[in-house]
């Protein structure tokens, strides 16, 4: 987010908080909370904020690419076409992935490729409302994802008679830490984001995660059971040797949200 050369394109346009075709032109690029505060922000600087770091992921992405490349070797070159339906599932996903996160007062730090980058927690300060809301957030996606995902495979065999192998999920990691939050500035680029080790070890977490997996930290899960009154089910998994977290393989055990004690997952 080049919080500099918004805010120098805002000033020079004189866009005001009236101006609502400036406005939309300018959330599309910028998480609408970011955009709404992003002055305040960049005066704030960098602080440490205790947040829920989320980390979701395609898949077999990359996976499923490769299929359709081959596939476009072996049939006619208008076949071309059916990377359309590619590009029409992560704008699916996207739009769903941005309209739960705000939701659910989290922010969208960055899509990277077909992963997404969230945290939870500057919005909201109550420890019981921000875990809620993360999870449920985190649940809401991997039910509709799954909606998404059987939209367009329904597309490919209708429209190109095809059937993809390749089985793409949606995975995730969450964790909750420590993070150094706020306006980071060099001359050549500015953002608002959020960095540190326990960032890092949400990564990871998403990385373990195995299909349409949620995978949640022991920190997290501790965190939970503290509140009143909590509804996630969540199930302890030991990490295989062959599987250990890089950087972090002190760590023995992870967990997975399963769902709500009303509300259970397939």
């Amino acid at each position: 987010m080049e919080i500099d050369n918004w805010c120098k394109y805002m000033d020079n346009q004189k866009i005001t908080e009236n101006d609502t075709c400036s406005k939309e032109l300018l959330s599309m690029y910028l998480d609408p909370f970011i955009f709404k505060h992003f002055k305040e922000l960049k005066l704030d600087g960098v602080n440490i904020n205790n947040f829920i770091i989320v980390f979701w992921d395609i898949s077999k992405f990359s996976g499923l690419v490769k299929e359709l490349k081959a596939l476009l070797k072996k049939r006619m070159k208008k076949q071309g076409f059916i990377f359309h339906e590619l590009e029409y599932l992560l704008r699916d996903y996207y739009t769903e992935a941005t309209r739960v996160i705000k939701k659910n007062n989290g922010i969208l730090d960055k899509f990277i490729g077909d992963g997404i980058f969230v945290y939870f927690g500057y919005q909201d300060k109550r420890f019981d409302i921000v875990h809620s809301k993360a999870m449920d957030a985190a649940l809401e996606l991997k039910t509709n994802f799954i909606k998404i995902k059987e939209k367009h495979l329904k597309i490919l065999y209708s429209h190109y008679d095809y059937k993809p192998a390749t089985n793409i999920n949606l995975k995730c990691g969450m964790h909750i830490g420590e993070v150094l939050f706020g306006y980071w500035y060099s001359p050549l680029r500015s953002q608002i984001t959020a960095i540190g080790d326990d960032v890092n070890f949400c990564s990871r977490l998403e990385g373990f995660a195995d299909n349409d997996q949620i995978i949640i930290s022991k920190e997290l899960n501790n965190a939970l059971r503290k509140i009143t009154n909590n509804t996630f089910k969540t199930k302890k998994i030991r990490i295989p040797e062959d599987k250990k977290l890089k950087t972090y393989e002190h760590v023995k055990y992870v967990y997975e949200l399963i769902g709500k004690n009303n509300y259970a997952l397939d």
